[in-house]
């Protein structure tokens, strides 16, 4: 199979050849093939150069052409600020500072926006390189994601309780830019998109908040989406069992290492509705660990998860711009040794 026919098997819930692999590989690409974190956030060749790194010299199934939240912040007024060569760009200053600012916010075209156009780039080279043969992901985010993006998280908290019609108004702002976005995601020739619905979480909203202000916005961006869709979620206390019935959802990816819902629960519970993506712990085990406990966590996760299909090896989360060559590339290779199938 080619690495694209791998992960379209995976997630369509039936057994590849092998256990698929890839991660949230974003400024680590960049440093493992030696371009800078400013020029890989921005020259969309420069990435696609990483990115064909991971599939070259690391065995990635999958590509993940993208590198900090501020890429799409910028659109809606947010500023990013570059740090040093081992350090994610942040956002330095947000648009929103009041709640009366959602109402000036205003939907951005993809194509007037640096970080889109960065993206937009670096996808269509790699789908120029490589054609069909490896599967790359348009990295997107939820629009109440975004929303933090244009505003500080807890500000953002704060008006789900004391200014939700307000925060509902840049709710559908948002939204209506990210309907845009994919399209341009899609139209470069992204073949999935992968969607952080990163604050579908017990620790920063209930159950009921979250289907009140977000969820809607959720299922009205992930209707206008064509490609398979991978979701995202951060945190302790995910709400699973909600985004599993999301529209048009192929896959969910969560930190099946730092929660209380493992692949082998996830996989009983819902196993026969959405393909899994996880089973590496980014932090302890992929820059804290050694080659061999990457080689043992893949392991175990291709034993927990993979028996029957629906199941990619990847990490909880985004991976350390600093983890060493040799971890990642270990997580191809434990694939190759462990995840051939008939697996028992």
């Amino acid at each position: 199979m080619t690495s694209k026919e791998r992960v379209l098997t995976a997630l369509n819930l039936k057994e590849p050849d092998r256990v698929p692999v890839g991660s949230f590989a974003t400024q680590v690409a960049g440093k493992l093939a030696g371009i800078n974190v400013i020029d890989y956030a921005t020259d969309g060749e420069k990435m696609a150069i990483a990115q064909r790194y991971l599939f070259e010299k690391c065995g990635f199934d999958i590509l993940f052409p993208f590198s900090h939240v501020g890429m799409i912040a910028e659109g809606w007024g947010s500023r990013v600020q570059y740090m040093d060569a081992d350090a994610s760009p942040v956002i330095s200053e947000y648009a929103v500072k009041r709640d009366e600012d959602w109402k000036k916010i205003e939907p951005f075209d993809p194509e007037s926006i640096d970080g889109v156009k960065t993206i937009v780039k670096a996808i269509r080279l790699l789908k120029e390189w490589f054609e069909e043969e490896v599967f790359i992901l348009g990295v997107m985010f939820s629009p109440i994601t975004s929303a933090t993006h244009i505003a500080p998280l807890m500000n953002v908290l704060k008006q789900v309780k004391r200014s939700p019609d307000l925060l509902s108004i840049g709710l559908e702002t948002i939204t209506e830019s990210l309907i845009a976005e994919e399209m341009a995601l899609e139209d470069a020739g992204a073949d999935g998109i992968f969607l952080a619905v990163t604050r579908a979480t017990g620790e920063l909203l209930t159950r009921k908040q979250y289907e009140t202000i977000a969820k809607r916005w959720d299922e009205k961006l992930l209707n206008r989406i064509n490609l398979p869709v991978i979701l995202h979620v951060c945190g302790r206390e995910p709400f699973l069992d909600m985004i599993v019935d999301y529209p048009h959802v192929k896959g969910i990816n969560w930190w099946d290492r730092g929660t209380r819902y493992s692949l082998r629960d996830i996989k009983y519970r819902f196993g026969d509705r959405v393909c899994l993506l996880g089973g590496i712990d980014q932090t302890r085990t992929m820059l804290m660990g050694t080659p061999k406990d990457v080689e043992n966590e893949a392991r175990d996760a291709i034993e927990q998860a993979a028996i029957g299909g629906g199941f990619i090896l990847f990490s909880g989360c985004d991976l350390p711009v600093s983890t060493p060559l040799k971890k990642v590339q270990m997580l191809a290779l434990a694939s190759q040794k462990y995840g051939k199938y008939p697996i028992k």
